[in-house]
């Protein structure tokens, strides 16, 4: 008697999995498509991608704003969605929303001698696009100089960053940049 019940428990489940996966479902509108094969697809886009270097011109417009300390200019690099993000070495280092960033450069601006900022990422970058040509990513490493008081400074940063295409330019949805735990060597 046992084994019938342990038996009718498992078929009788079993049974209506079965039935309830058979074709047909309740999406009448996939009923008449074929089958899932999951197979990769690719889906043709009209867009036309950007290439490399339009995509690089958003790095190229800020650190000309930096080195200029114009922060119109600077922020007009930037996404205004909330969820616009800078990002720095440390973990305090998060800037969210267009008021935070337009702080935190208000700050950074501080650090050196308007005019000085030098930046040569020719070492290595990259970038690409999606297939609609709305997004795009950037990284690079970048030799930097500057000086504070006079005083020239060089280091290195690592620059990775996100960017979307919004009412015609690329703009930075997600910035991070990364240079050493330890402060640039001044000379």
């Amino acid at each position: 008697m046992k084994l019938r019940i342990i038996v009718l428990c498992i078929v009788i489940p079993l049974g209506i999995s079965l039935w309830a996966c058979q074709a047909g479902g309740t999406n009448r509108e996939a009923a008449g498509a074929p089958a899932n094969t999951n197979a990769p697809t690719k889906v043709e886009s009209t867009a036309v991608k950007p290439n490399i270097d339009e995509i690089r011109e958003v790095l190229t417009a800020h650190d000309k704003a930096l080195n200029d300390k114009n922060i119109d200019a600077l922020m007009s690099t930037f996404s205004t969605e909330p969820t616009t993000v800078v990002l720095g070495t440390g973990v305090e280092e998060r800037w969210m929303g267009p008021d935070e960033i337009k702080a935190a450069y208000t700050e950074i601006f501080k650090d050196y001698d308007a005019g000085s900022l030098e930046t040569n990422c020719a070492s290595w970058k990259t970038g690409g696009s999606d297939d609609a040509a709305t997004m795009a990513w950037l990284a690079a490493s970048c030799d930097c100089k500057d000086s504070l008081k006079g005083k020239t400074r060089t280091y290195k940063l690592n620059v990775s960053a996100t960017v979307e295409k919004q009412d015609g330019k690329w703009r930075f949805v997600v910035l991070h940049l990364s240079n050493a735990f330890q402060p640039p060597v001044s000379k």
